[in-house]
């Protein structure tokens, strides 16, 4: 692929979708916090606690379910790129049957051993197992609904269509929102009524997704006779190695809170699940520029095209790491007033837990984008080998700490180390797999993300550390990081052609 008008229309799409989805991101995000607010003041700490734990036993399953739905949108996105329509409704049929069988599954093995654990073993405050058992059903049900529609996300996804997306994205946030207030002012048991409504909430996005795409896409319509069982063998052959490694991934981050719920109790839940909300917060700046940049690289890929696809990779790793920096940064300085001002109680650990878990994604965000490279050559088997040497023991090493008597956030500082030597990986294999050079990802990546973090630290802690904490201290370290993070990213983390791109722009707006 090589014309440059190419890659330039190529460019502004990306450009275009990823603006689409950081306004449909930031709308999310402002609404998401609000709508975490009103829920931990309307549940209480205790049920807050109790919704992650027994949602996080049901998020357990996405090990069963994530690997498929990512094959899915591979897979439909790799025959775009190849423009091989006539595989198009064979793989999306195959798709469809797949989830079907695999909800099925989901469904017997959460009635049987989620039900049999919930009950048995989850530490639950007294009175409240009747409707912590809602909670699960109606999670069970919610995550079901869900997966049936990772075709038509895939879907959508692939062909680029982000405004559709986000205006269904946002339709979800504000019926979350809705649900939260109803909450509020419900006189039923809060947590049941919550947990029905979410239920509701899920079905009303299925249905507009499957809506949107059986009426654009030609190749969204199930038809079984296309169902073929050599899609399915690659299908699974992709999803299975992904499947082990997204399964370390899930034990240790719902393992995890599982774990602090036998050995600490809900309240701690509640701190980790108010961390959750913040590490979501901000990882959506990164999907959502990685949603819009993964089918470029998976097309890239499939079209040939290796001097485009290793710009986009490395052009992703050092962008993600800016997205998540500029707010990382003031969140790790300023976390006791920012979650004051949030927060009407802010849970212990909190704190501790949310500066912790930026520093882990800073790492994560820089290695997305090998990842996707490495999805895109479809060899994942040797990537999740390494993955499992490293994931293998956050679980086993966090169980020890705390049987030790450990505080809870060793965790957090266990995962930390296990992510960075994960990136490490991700990288290599990028070069091992597809060819790109590390003298490129040490030049355009690694040497301008270190001098980008350096320049632009160096005023907001010098404000932080000088200055008792107050609001006027934290709006000073708020507009300091951005100042200095956009200026920094400006003269040290782009190259000339990147800057006189941003000129352009910047020239275009004021002379309108």
């Amino acid at each position: 692929m090589s014309p440059q008008p190419l890659i330039s229309a190529n460019s502004k799409r990306v450009a275009r979708n990823t603006i689409l989805l950081y306004i449909r991101m930031l709308v999310m995000m402002l609404v998401g916090l609000y709508t975490s607010r009103v829920i931990l003041n309307a549940l209480g700490q205790d049920d807050f606690g109790t919704y992650g734990a027994v949602g996080g036993v049901v998020a357990m399953f996405s090990i069963l379910t994530g690997a498929i739905a990512g094959a899915i949108s591979r897979f439909l996105t790799f025959e775009l790129g190849k423009k091989t329509d006539s595989r198009l409704n064979a793989v999306f049929s195959t798709s469809v049957a797949v989830q079907l069988g695999m909800s099925l599954l989901v469904l017997v093995i959460a009635e049987i051993v989620g039900v049999w654990f919930l009950n048995a073993k989850m530490s639950i405050p007294d009175g409240r197992l009747a409707a912590a058992n809602w909670v699960l059903q109606c999670s069970v049900f919610a995550f079901l609904t869900n997966m049936l529609s990772a075709p038509y996300n895939a879907a959508i996804i692939a062909h680029e269509k982000m405004d559709a997306f986000a205006y269904i994205s946002l339709a979800e946030a504000f019926m979350t929102l809705g649900v939260a207030f109803i909450t509020r002012y419900t006189a039923s048991d809060k947590l049941i009524v919550y947990s029905v409504l979410m239920l509701a909430v899920a079905l009303i996005v299925r249905l507009m997704y499957g809506v949107y795409a059986g009426r654009n896409f030609p190749e969204c319509r199930f038809r079984p006779r296309l169902v073929d069982g050599r899609i399915v063998k690659e299908v699974a052959s992709y999803a299975g190695w992904t499947f082990i490694g997204n399964g370390f991934f899930v034990l240790n981050s719902h393992g995890i809170n599982i774990l602090m719920n036998l050995f600490f109790g809900v309240q701690v839940n509640a701190a980790r699940d108010v961390a959750y909300k913040f590490e979501n917060a901000v990882n959506k700046f990164i999907n959502n520029f990685m949603t819009a940049l993964t089918p470029q690289i998976t097309k890239a890929y499939a079209a040939d095209s290796k001097e485009y696809l290793y710009e986009l990779v490395c052009k992703g790793s050092k962008y993600s790491f800016f997205l998540v920096y500029f707010f990382a940064l003031p969140i790790i300085l300023e976390a006791p007033k920012l979650m004051e001002l949030w927060l009407v109680n802010v849970p212990a650990y909190a704190v501790v837990f949310v500066r912790i878990s930026m520093i882990s994604l800073l790492f994560m965000s820089a290695g997305d984008s090998y990842l996707k490279a490495i999805n895109a050559s479809g060899q994942v088997a040797r990537y999740q080998k390494i993955v499992l040497l490293a994931a293998v023991w956050v679980f086993p090493l966090t169980y020890l700490a705390y049987k030790s008597g450990m505080q809870p956030q060793i965790s957090y500082v266990i995962v930390t180390i296990v992510n960075m030597a994960v990136v490490t990986a991700r990288v290599l294999l990028t070069h091992k797999l597809v060819g790109l050079p590390l003298k490129k990802v040490w030049t355009d990546v690694a040497a301008r993300i270190l001098l980008v973090a350096l320049a632009a630290s160096v005023l907001p802690v010098v404000l932080f550390l000088c200055q008792p904490a107050s609001l006027a201290r934290t709006l000073e370290v708020l507009a300091a990081s951005m100042v200095s993070m956009a200026l920094a990213s400006y003269f040290f983390g782009t190259t000339a052609g990147e800057r006189a791109a941003v000129n352009g722009i910047i020239k275009k707006v004021f002379r309108r």
